[in-house]
């Protein structure tokens, strides 16, 4: 059972505890933050320190990456982070160290959508494995992208990118990862 997790507007979303509170909460309901900067250029390239020089608040809910602890599954970094992907994990607290999914060019571009969806594809189509694909940018696909997707089965799980994954979407891998494995 794969995991293809994205970071921004999954994981990293600004306004998640609305969405993770509940009735006896307090003000932060899970929120938390911290900066991450990374070390990986767009090609894979590690340098000693961001070769962009700049560090980017990351917002996050620890319920959220409870609950995506909890899960057993092979979890797979689809994200434009790449190999930097690891170090926000760890910031957020994620116990799945995990794998990175990489552009079939090696290249990342933009939009991003475009080179996860063919990697994904291409792992699913010679490496077959129920999979959940967490990407915020799913409502974007054309319908002939979606059609070779729902042809290789999977879940897929949209977040609003402002709240991020929601405790039923959670709910939602649960019920598909226990269906499934």
């Amino acid at each position: 059972m794969r995991l293809y997790q994205d970071i921004d507007g999954c994981l990293n979303a600004s306004h998640n505890a609305r969405a993770w509170r509940a009735a006896d909460d307090t003000v932060n309901a899970g929120y938390d933050h911290g900066i991450v900067s990374p070390v990986h250029d767009d090609f894979g390239v590690r340098h000693e320190k961001s070769p962009y020089g700049v560090r980017y608040k990351m917002e996050w809910n620890e319920r959220l990456i409870d609950a995506l602890n909890s899960l057993d599954v092979e979890f797979v970094w689809a994200t434009t982070w790449r190999e930097d992907a690891h170090q926000v994990g760890e910031r957020m607290g994620l116990t799945h160290r995990g794998r990175v999914l990489h552009p079939l060019t090696g290249v990342t571009t933009f939009p991003s959508l475009k080179w996860k969806w063919a990697a994904i594809v291409d792992e699913q189509t010679f490496d077959p494995s129920p999979f959940v694909w967490i990407e915020d940018e799913i409502p974007e696909m054309t319908a002939y992208e979606r059609g070779v997707i729902d042809g290789l089965g999977g879940l897929l799980v949209a977040p609003d990118y402002n709240f991020g994954v929601t405790p039923q979407d959670i709910e939602r891998i649960r019920e598909y990862v226990s269906q499934h494995s």
